[in-house]
């Protein structure tokens, strides 16, 4: 049990770890982990004023995909069982979804080039969408191996809670920096 306990406070404590990379964010590197996606098929040019015109119409785009995945968060753990049984691989299956979505609009957004005064920004909302990913994807795995005793229904609505908050933050960061330019 203590060891399933230690479980959803890793995820805990990887969720609090986000949020201080978050505000740490704006050094390091910029280069995304992957090749830039095609899911949005505008690509923002790299000089003039059509760098800013197209950066806001591709990173609007990603704000709202955002804003859907957030609020689908905590229908992917809706109707889950106390104790593990197939509502608990549902659930799995959901939330490696979501973290698929949160990976395509984390690359989506990595590939695009924004104006030079956004770039902390952007890149702390890139890293805070692949640190969500992240936590999404431990909660995927405990439930696709029915771990019981890792947490309790309560704990795991409270680690969706803080993921949904999470990936709102990161719409929010960017889409107030938006509306600053």
């Amino acid at each position: 049990m203590k060891q399933k306990t230690r479980s959803i406070s890793l995820i805990a404590a990887t969720v609090a770890a986000l949020a201080i990379a978050v505000v740490l964010a704006g050094c390091g590197s910029t280069t995304p982990a992957e090749a830039p996606s095609t899911i949005y098929p505008e690509s923002s040019p790299t000089s003039g004023p059509a760098v800013v015109k197209a950066y806001l119409n591709d990173a609007k785009v990603v704000v709202t995909d955002l804003s859907t995945t957030a609020a689908a968060v905590p229908d992917a753990v809706a109707g889950m069982s106390k104790k593990p049984d197939s509502t608990w691989s549902t659930a799995a299956t959901n939330l490696q979804d979501i973290s698929t979505q949160l990976g395509d609009e984390a690359t989506a957004l990595a590939a695009l080039q924004p104006p030079e005064s956004l770039q902390p920004v952007h890149d702390a909302v890139v890293t805070g969408i692949e640190g969500a990913q992240t936590a999404v994807d431990k909660l995927a795995a405990a439930l696709a191996k029915g771990e019981s005793t890792a947490a309790t229904k309560a704990q795991i609505q409270s680690t969706v809670d803080s993921v949904k908050s999470q990936i709102q933050s990161m719409s929010g960061m960017l889409s107030s920096a938006l509306d600053g330019l």
